[in-house]
């Protein structure tokens, strides 16, 4: 099953939809409209029907998933139903299928993250193989498929880099392994985008990235249930203005879906809707190939499954950079 969300125009305004399809391709089913049909033809009043539908399938993801199995049995049954009317517009707009409330990244694919140390000149840590090592992402920087991409006037090194999103379906603590992957609701594509120079600048400090990071990560087009994918053979294709930059293999992380899953959960709480990159695929970046994006370029990702992931890298955009400080303490000069 594949879930994604929708923007549609209406008459109203603007009505973000989740939507369900049985393939990558479609067609996009609406599952609260399917929801209200049902719950009609089942006897119930069009204002009761529409204020179920309405709480099983709100706009949100997370709320939906938060509320239990009622949801992923209510977009199946969309699916199963296949009523004509509730197919999305042909119109209708892709947006991020996920909304979480937190966001995390890892590095778990070794010729990428070797390539990153190596590249600083900097030996490996021996910490990446002891345990899925993470930064906390910013969830609120999250777009969606088609989105263009702010290039933050700070940077002048604009990257990407090709991962997979896992979105946690069912929150959980201290969750074991061999239970993890019945806490996923399926995989998404990520591009974290990164602006390199600032990335290195601040990561300087110990702390970060951040800035390096924070603006534009983008997830897409829909989330695909587990069961639908091979998981531990998935290609992963990167393409700059239609040219290949990447092909590789979900088969090469170190660290597996569950392990990511488990140590994200270890003596905290994870919750439901929280999207976590599994970092870069084993060349999915352009530093890795000397090469950079540029203002206009058109970088898409797709990963067997899943989709395509497209977007636009945008017009630099200014904001206010801070002015460098003095040494003040006479000790420390």
């Amino acid at each position: 099953m594949y879930l994604g969300r929708v923007l549609i125009n209406g008459w109203d305004g603007d009505d973000i939809r989740i939507v369900t399809a049985p393939t990558s391709e479609g067609p996009w089913y609406d599952v609260r409209k399917s929801e209200c049909i049902r719950l009609e033809r089942a006897g119930a009043t069009p204002s009761a029907a529409m204020r179920i539908s309405n709480a099983i399938a709100p706009s949100s993801i997370t709320a939906a998933i938060e509320a239990g199995p009622a949801f992923i049995e209510s977009a199946k049954a969309s699916i199963a139903s296949a009523y004509e009317e509730t197919i999305a517009p042909s119109d209708a707009l892709l947006i991020a299928p996920a909304d979480p409330p937190a966001y995390r990244d890892f590095m778990v694919f070794e010729r990428h993250f070797s390539f990153g140390y190596k590249w600083r000149k900097l030996p490996v840590p021996e910490v990446l193989y002891e345990f899925p090592v993470s930064y906390m992402g910013s969830a609120q920087g999250i777009v969606g498929p088609e989105e263009t991409i702010v290039w933050p006037d700070y940077s002048e090194f604009m990257d990407y880099e090709l991962e997979l999103g896992i979105v946690i379906g069912r929150g959980g603590s201290n969750i074991r392994p061999e239970d993890a992957l019945e806490h996923v609701l399926g995989l998404t594509i990520l591009n974290d985008f990164s602006a390199r120079d600032m990335q290195m600048r601040e990561m300087a400090a110990g702390l970060g990235p951040c800035k390096g990071k924070h603006f534009s990560t983008a997830i897409g087009p829909a989330i695909a249930t587990l069961d639908e994918l091979d998981v531990k053979n998935l290609r992963m294709i990167s393409k700059v203005n239609n040219e290949t930059w990447c092909d590789a293999s979900s088969g090469e992380m170190i660290w597996s879906i569950a392990e990511i899953v488990a140590w994200a959960s270890a003596h905290e709480v994870l919750a439901a809707g929280t999207v976590l990159g599994t970092g870069t695929c084993n060349g999915g970046s352009g530093i890795e190939i000397d090469k950079k994006l540029k203002i206009g370029d058109t970088v898409e990702l797709s990963v067997d499954g899943i989709g395509v992931l497209r977007n636009k890298i945008g017009q630099k955009v200014s904001g206010w950079t801070p002015a460098r400080k003095q040494i003040a303490d006479v000790d420390l000069k």
